[in-house]
């Protein structure tokens, strides 16, 4: 147990250099990355047993997490705050962002379901901003209407979407963000190496102030069913030629993943450096706050999570349930709170929500 726990140390220490380090240099603390919340338990769990066995042996994994302990927050809150400040120099608005993951379009039998389900609860939420990723949009008849009927049977008077795939029958597959109040000037960050992600930005006239938010798609991993089949198959008899094999394969396509956010965060970075107004960043990120990623993006912006959420925020119920890849920036002119995840499950991932308003004297 001693040795496990020495090893799992040194895979921790190495973990804390991912913020830092370009995947584009040295992949692997990426990849470590993705295993930190797990990571954290492995090691209250050493401290536990050592507390009942042999004390002084609790100074290993106390002293490595000490390390890290800033990072800790970024991934557990105990407590959220929703108290609204006293002093903001605008009205208070509810942002939301949400992957609605084409609103379930390829499950023939039950993606009406999905979208009506999906209606139902942001008429629920009732956000003032709403900004959607794999978003699906199409005029045909065929097919359930979403971007009309946002319009119509909600109270957005302002859009911006943009699409990158199109397909026959009239299909577009995008970003969209949806505003109670005036888009005064739009556009979009354009990603060379990966043109099927985007960013878009909306400046956005509020009462008493004009924010710029940007909403984002990054790079993901491009698991086929393939390789879902193999993660799935892991824990029965695979052969051992069919592990190195698929093991082999899902590697490439996370260093691809980790290399592709990395130039797509850089470009979003220098945009928002250069806004005319504070900034609000959210999206589906396809990364955790270990990452070099997300600590690129974030800079000297404040975490909403980090600053009123509470329990682990995790977004993604995927194959890797736990993480939290779907994030909300801001400028520390800008002030939040009441963030939430909210527990529910008509994609894969869960919708995120936040107040927030310009800060006052």
């Amino acid at each position: 147990m001693w040795w496990i726990n020495i090893l799992c140390a040194m895979l921790l220490l190495f973990t804390y250099l991912a913020p830092y380090t370009s995947p584009k240099t040295f992949w692997i603390p990426a990849l470590l990355a993705l295993s930190f919340p797990y990571q954290l338990l492995i090691h209250f769990f050493f401290l536990i047993w050592w507390a009942v066995f042999r004390r002084k042996r609790m100074l290993l994994s106390g002293i490595v997490l000490l390390f890290g302990w800033g990072h800790v927050a970024d991934h557990f809150q105990l407590f959220g705050n929703t108290d609204a400040p006293e002093l903001t120099a605008s009205a208070p608005i509810k942002l939301l962002s949400w992957n609605v993951r084409l609103f379930d379009l390829y499950n023939w039998t039950g993606n009406k379901v999905t979208r009506d389900a999906i209606f139902k609860e942001l008429h629920a939420q009732d956000a003032d901003i709403l900004c959607l990723q794999e978003f699906f949009y199409s005029r045909n008849t065929i097919f359930f209407r979403t971007k009309d009927a946002l319009l119509k049977e909600f109270r957005y008077t302002h859009i911006h979407d943009r699409y990158t795939q199109h397909t026959r029958l009239d299909t577009h597959f995008g970003i969209a963000t949806f505003s109670a109040f005036p888009i005064i000037a739009k556009g979009d960050i354009k990603f060379p190496e990966n043109p099927n992600n985007q960013c878009i930005w909306s400046d956005i006239a509020l009462k008493d102030d004009t924010i710029r938010v940007y909403n984002a798609h990054l790079a993901s991993y491009h698991f086929g069913d393939e390789d879902y089949k193999f993660i799935e198959k892991l824990d029965t008899d695979t052969d051992r030629d069919s592990i190195r094999t698929g093991g082999l394969r899902i590697l490439k396509r996370l260093h691809r993943g980790f290399d592709l956010r990395s130039d797509e965060v850089e470009r979003i970075a220098a945009h928002m450096a250069a806004s005319p107004h504070p900034v609000v960043y959210c999206g589906d990120m396809n990364d955790v706050p270990m990452s070099f990623s997300y600590n690129e993006l974030k800079g000297n912006k404040v975490d909403a999570f980090r600053e009123s959420g509470s329990g682990t925020g995790a977004t993604y119920v995927g194959f890797l349930p736990g993480l939290r890849i779907d994030h909300i920036l801001h400028d520390e002119s800008i002030i939040s709170w009441d963030f939430q995840t909210l527990p529910i499950e008509l994609s894969d991932h869960r919708p995120i929500s936040v107040m927030i308003a310009t800060k006052g004297e």
